[in-house]
């Protein structure tokens, strides 16, 4: 997917919201929905048991969402302040070798939100295509667990966006309904927060 291609399906899909994860809990409030990776809330894995039930939840409720052996896009992304982000480094992360990732529009992040970026912060995104096969990425979702890398998921085909984080998984999935019957499916991984945070 070129950057002129991912610009064209980006705007006519979510023309609402940028490609930044904390954004779409505010911007998809009637499509969201959050999972927790552990029990009881818990954030972080700290032993052997804890990460074999956190990469179970996450790999079940991908290969739900979309199947097994599906085309998904990764997105993701790093900040640029006053132009001292070096995209070579970023993407020699040895978890981000294996993609052959392309550039993508940066974003003005003053311009999105001036009270909370100053002037001159761009957000400078990269896309990159895989085949999700269940299991397969648990590096990857474990460095994301661990908040060491940030990345989310899309889903072309379905028009769904899968954004693991430290701590759980916002989904934003094609409209309301769907997003209840997974909400009453996966109800127990569900935050007992009334916001559903």
């Amino acid at each position: 997917m070129t950057s002129e291609q991912f610009s064209a399906f980006w705007n006519s899909t979510y023309p609402d919201t940028i490609p930044f994860p904390p954004y779409f809990k505010q911007d998809f409030q009637d499509r969201w929905f959050r999972i927790h990776s552990l029990p009881e809330s818990k954030r972080y894995a700290e032993n052997d048991l804890e990460w074999d039930i956190l990469l179970s939840r996450q790999n079940k409720i991908i290969s739900d969402l979309i199947g097994n052996s599906t085309i998904l896009f990764i997105v993701t992304g790093e900040f640029d302040f006053n132009g001292t982000f070096n995209s070579r480094d970023f993407l020699d992360h040895e978890l981000f070798t294996d993609f052959k990732f392309t550039s993508l529009e940066p974003i003005d992040m003053h311009k999105i939100n001036p009270d909370e970026y100053d002037k001159e912060t761009l957000y400078r995104p990269f896309i990159a295509k895989l085949n999700w096969i269940n299991s397969k990425y648990d590096r990857l979702l474990k460095s994301i667990a661990n908040d060491e890398i940030r990345a989310f998921f899309i889903c072309l085909d379905k028009k769904y966006l899968i954004a693991p984080y430290d701590g759980g998984m916002d989904i934003i999935l094609e409209n309301p309904v769907l997003k209840d019957i997974f909400k009453i499916k996966y109800e127990d991984w569900l935050s007992s927060n009334p916001k559903g945070l």
